[in-house]
Formats: structure tokens, C-alpha cells, sequence
């Protein structure tokens, strides 16, 4: 019986051998400790494994963590069953936060609940909104934000309004970005607060407008003193020049050379004409927007009022939001402003489109006034007219999801052309000044100011089935939740214009929300706008032609040409200065010859 044994000859050390290298380093890691009995070898191997199962982020960042919560572990009781977790400090601080915002609201709603029982009735426009039964309703139809989302939003905006002078607070909305979001709330100022507000807007404006008159006084003062201080200096210059000229210019040039330069190219882009904006609590300044990136965590910011130059420039950019309010923006045409006003502008363009509610549940408020107020009302139309009607009977839902759409109306102002909800003209203003300045009681005068042509949008509560169809797409979608249940069943309609806005209705409760990149549908890709050609630095012409320099004797020609003209006292020092040249020329062309000899 034979017998063979295969044993490997161990290499030097002089010798280089990867694989007898990696076989000592194992040897080496397999070592048991002394102390504990384990091995760097098996603590590794476990190590890994926990990593590769859990995949957590930043892996570098938590390693020696992981390391640490390992090895307690193998001496842990058996009977303990509490596994410790590691929160990133981020996280952390973040969780601190969230539990003072619910021991601040619980606190806020005991107080609230004395202040109630005090009080007789409770003001419902003080109320906070309650999103957990707004969103209840979304839900059914697919739409919503996450469970955690929506109770910090909802304890958040409980804790902000608790602090702040507002009324008529609801949630308008999420617009996402990168990296991100904002959370949006809309709101009424009080009647306190709003005053206040147009009292110190009217005395910044006012204080604006001083300065700028002292600034204009300064400049035409400079700009006289500059003129006057020009004008003697040109004629001092001119009395040197005159003294100091001598002869020999006469000579050389016959008579002073007057360069013309053409003039230079004018832009021909005309800025947009400064459009007022609409004061504080009117028009697209009606309501007060705040917002945030994570709710109970973040503190909430109010956002600027809109100016009409923003919407006109916003209708015609495309831009993602970074969550960031003070990012800029760099656009053409250029925006008059930050994200901040970007965002705001955004949102006016947005509820502006899509805010709507079931026909018949808003109700004009001057219904049973004269004609004069009716006929008043075809040319402005605002939300302050609009009122809950008490006495609304609701739709069924298979009137509410008819496609036609007609059973669903807008109560938001129409945005025109001009970035406004109302038209200005400044024709019309300048002959109201003139008529308060001379005091004219023209009536001519008064028929030319009614027969200015206003533009007036869409009349509000109007149909969607109104809504204009653009690139063959149809504004609304109109769906239920159920139609299995149709006793219990959701009414929303979506908006294909603003991806992401919603609506829903069912029985007397309605209400609105956007969740999406705050960008309008466009069929085509988006093609910004092309910038002006650059145009020439001259127009071509004789005045900037080049020309080939004249010689010698084309000068010396010019120069006889011009010598009937001069006086007897010129043509002498003229023919002297010729001679002193000619002899100057005799004795170089000498030196030259006496060179060449030698």
C-alpha cells in the first residue's frame, strides 16, 4: 500500500511570494485574544455582514459605531431584547426638535381650550386648519403627502399661528425642488396687522420718493456745475491753442484736420414700462404666503409681495427650485429678483388658474345692490365680493365628475397681460393729475377718460368648461374615488395645465391643493428666448472707409493747392520752411554719398 504526502516547501524570506504573504497576514488576523477569547479574523467577517445587511449611508462615517455596538452585544443579557440604533446627529437634533413642537403644542391647545370656554363663539377665521381630515379625502383619490409629513405640517402651522396676527389659514401647497422642497401656507392679514402694513408701505413710499427728488435737486446742480466748468475749460483750451499754434501746421496740414466720428449704435430694446403694484391686501397681494423646507423643524418665512414686472418675466423663464430662498436667478430675460420672488410669482400664476370650488358655493356680495354697483362690477373683479352662500345645496358626485365640467367655476381673479388682476393705465392717471392740477370740468374731457379702453379678464365664478383648450389638451380631469360606493364616493378633478394641482368635493366640504415642480404644461420642449442680434459697432459708411495714406508728392500737391489761399505773411514763412527742408535734404543725400565712398 502506497502512501504519498504532498507537503509545500516554505519559502524564504528573501524570496517575494504574494500568495505565502497573505497566507502569513490571515494566520496573524485568526490570533485569539487573551482576553476576550475573539478574533480579529471573526470580527471583521461579522462586522461586514451587519454592514452589507443593514446599508447604511455614510458608511466611513459610522464604521467604528457599528464596531463598538458589536462587541457589546456578545455581552449583553440573553433576556434583553432592546437592540440600540445609531442616529446620525442631524437626525438627532431633528428628533429634539419635533418633540418640543409637541410638548409647545400641547401646551398651546390647553390655552386655547380656556380661551374658547371664556369666549361665547369662536372665531372661525382665527382657526388653523386640520390636515388630517383635509388630507383624508385626498387620500381616497391617490393623492397626499406621507402619514409623518402630515402630522408635523399640522402641529407646526397650529404652533405658527398661535403666534402670528393672521386669519383664514389653510395649507396651499408643496412645490418640489432640488434638493429641497417647500411647504406652503397661505393667509389673511388681519385687519390690525393689514393697516399697519399700508400705513408704513405708504410712508416708505413716501420717504422713497423725497430722497428721490433731493437726489435729482443734487445731480441737476452737479450737472449745471459740471456744464459751466466744461464750457471754461473748452475756452481756456481754445485761447492756448489758438496762442500756441505755429506756422509750420499751416506747412504740413494747410488747415487743421477735423476728424467726424459717426454716432454710435442705440439699443433699440425698450424696457417694460413700470407697472405699479398692487398694494397689500388687493389683487395678487391679497393673501400672505409663508414657507418652509421641513415642517416642525424649520421656522416658517413669509415670502415678498409680487410685482407685475415678476409675473411677466416668470411667464416666460422655466427654472426648478433648490429650497433655498436667497438663491439667484439668471435668466433671459433676466428676473427682477431671487427664488424667493420667484416662488411667490409662481404661486400667484398657479391659484390664480387653479383655484376653483363647486358652482353655486360662492355667491356675489352685492347681488340685491342697485345697477350701479353691477355695472361697477363688469370691470373689477375681485374676491372680496365673493361670500360662502349659506344656503348651497350640494351637487352629486356624477354631476361633479361630469367631463363637460361645467358644475365647477373659478373664484380667483384672472391674472392680464400686464402682471395685474386690474388694468392700469398711465394715460388715464396723467389726465386725471392734469384735471386735479388746472381744476377742469370739461366734460369732453370727462367722456375721453370713460371711453379709454380698460382690459378686463374672465368674469369670476365662470365654468371650467369655459377654459380655453391649448395644443389639444384638455384643462380638467374629473374622476370619483369609488365606484363601488358611490354614496361615499370622492369627487376630484385634476388640472392638465398645472400638473400636480387637485381639487375635491364631497357634500358641503371643498378644498384645493398643488403638489408638484410649480411648472406649467408645455406640449412642445421648452425653448427659451433668443437674444437680440449684437449689432455693429458703426453703420457702414465714408466717415470709417479706409483709404491708402497719400505720398510725398500728393501732399506737396495739396499743400500748392492750397497756397492762393494764404496771406503774403504765411506764403513767406511757408517758402522759407521749404528751402531749410530742401537744404536738409542736399546735406543727407551729401553724407549718404560721402558714406558710400568710404
Amino acid at each position: 500500500m502506497a502512501y504519498s504526502y504532498i507537503v509545500e516547501e516554505v519559502l524564504s524570506d528573501d524570496i517575494p511570494s504574494v500568495k505565502h504573504d497573505i497566507r502569513r497576514a490571515k494566520l496573524f488576523l485568526q490570533k485569539h485574544s487573551t482576553e476576550s477569547g475573539d478574533s480579529l479574523y471573526d470580527h471583521l467577517i461579522e462586522l461586514l455582514a451587519k454592514v452589507l445587511a443593514e446599508r447604511p449611508s455614510n458608511v466611513v462615517d459610522i464604521f467604528e459605531e457599528y464596531s463598538r455596538k458589536l462587541k457589546e452585544e456578545r455581552f449583553k443579557i440573553k433576556s434583553d431584547y432592546l437592540q440600540d440604533l445609531y442616529i446620525p446627529p442631524m437626525q438627532y437634533d431633528d428628533a429634539k426638535k419635533l418633540i418640543k413642537l409637541f410638548q409647545d403644542v400641547k401646551q398651546i391647545n390647553k390655552d386655547e381650550q380656556e380661551r374658547i370656554e371664556d369666549e361665547e363663539q369662536n372665531d372661525k377665521k382665527k382657526e388653523s386648519p386640520n390636515l388630517l381630515d383635509l388630507l383624508f379625502y385626498f387620500e381616497q383619490t391617490g393623492v397626499g403627502l406621507p402619514r409623518h409629513e402630515i402630522v408635523s405640517l399640522n402641529l407646526s402651522i397650529r404652533k405658527f399661528v398661535s403666534t402670528m396676527p393672521l386669519e383664514n389659514i389653510r395649507f396651499w401647497g408643496k412645490i418640489l425642488g432640488k434638493p429641497k422642497n417647500y411647504y406652503i401656507l397661505e393667509a389673511e392679514l388681519e385687519a390690525d396687522e393689514l393697516a399697519r402694513r399700508l400705513k408704513q408701505e405708504k410712508h416708505e413710499a413716501q420717504s422713497k420718493r423725497e430722497k428721490e427728488e433731493v437726489e435729482v435737486k443734487i445731480a441737476t446742480k452737479l450737472t449745471e456745475e459740471e456744464t459751466a466748468t466744461k464750457t471754461q475749460k473748452e475756452n481756456i483750451e481754445g485761447i492756448v491753442k489758438t496762442t500756441k499754434s505755429s506756422r509750420k501746421d499751416i506747412k504740413s496740414e494747410g488747415k487743421p484736420l477735423n476728424l467726424v466720428f459717426p454716432s454710435l449704435p442705440v439699443n433699440p430694446w425698450i424696457p417694460l414700462s413700470e407697472v405699479p403694484t398692487e398694494r397689500i391686501g388687493s389683487g395678487l397681494n391679497k393673501k400672505v404666503y409663508f414657507v418652509c423646507n421641513t415642517p416642525g423643524v424649520d421656522e416658517w418665512i413669509e415670502l415678498p409681495t409680487v410685482t407685475p414686472q415678476q409675473i411677466v418675466i416668470a411667464r416666460q423663464i422655466v427654472r426648478y427650485c433648490t429650497g433655498n430662498l436667497e438663491t439667484p436667478i439668471h435668466t433671459f430675460p433676466p428676473f427682477p429678483g431671487t427664488e424667493k420672488n420667484y416662488l411667490r410669482a409662481q404661486i400667484a400664476r398657479i391659484s390664480a388658474t387653479t383655484h376653483v370650488s363647486p358652482i353655486g358655493f360662492f355667491v356675489f356680495s352685492g347681488e340685491d345692490e342697485d345697477e350701479e354697483t353691477e355695472e361697477e362690477r363688469k370691470g373689477i373683479y375681485t374676491e372680496d365680493e365673493l361670500l360662502e352662500n349659506m344656503n348651497y345645496d350640494p351637487l352629486p358626485i356624477k354631476d361633479l365628475v361630469d367631463p363637460s365640467m361645467s358644475n365647477w367655476c373659478h373664484h380667483s381673479p384672472y391674472i392680464l397681460k400686464q402682471g395685474r388682476t386690474v388694468w392700469w393705465n398711465s394715460k388715464e392717471e396723467n389726465i386725471v393729475d392734469v384735471k386735479e392740477e388746472e381744476e377742469l370740468e370739461d366734460d369732453v374731457e370727462k367722456d375721453k377718460i370713460k371711453m379709454m379702453e380698460k382690459k378686463i379678464g374672465p368674469p369670476l365664478l365662470i365654468p371650467l368648461s369655459e377654459d380655453a383648450i391649448i395644443d389639444s389638451v384638455i384643462p380638467w380631469t374629473a374622476r370619483q374615488s369609488s365606484y363601488v360606493q358611490s354614496d361615499v364616493a370622492v369627487a376630484l378633478i385634476r388640472s392638465n395645465i398645472w400638473p400636480g394641482a387637485f381639487a375635491f368635493a364631497v357634500g358641503k366640504c371643498f378644498a384645493t391643493m398643488y403638489i408638484g415642480w410649480g411648472h406649467k404644461y408645455n406640449a412642445y420642449n421648452y425653448s427659451p428666448s433668443h437674444m437680440s442680434p449684437v449689432q455693429d459697432q458703426y453703420k457702414i459708411g465714408p466717415e470709417i472707409m479706409e483709404i491708402c495714406d497719400p505720398v510725398v508728392k500728393e501732399e506737396k500737391a495739396y499743400q500748392l493747392h492750397l497756397s492762393p489761399t494764404l496771406s503774403a505773411e504765411e506764403d513767406e514763412i511757408l517758402g522759407r520752411e521749404e528751402t531749410e527742408d530742401d537744404e536738409e535734404e542736399k546735406e543727407e543725400e551729401a553724407n549718404n554719398d560721402k558714406e558710400d565712398d568710404e
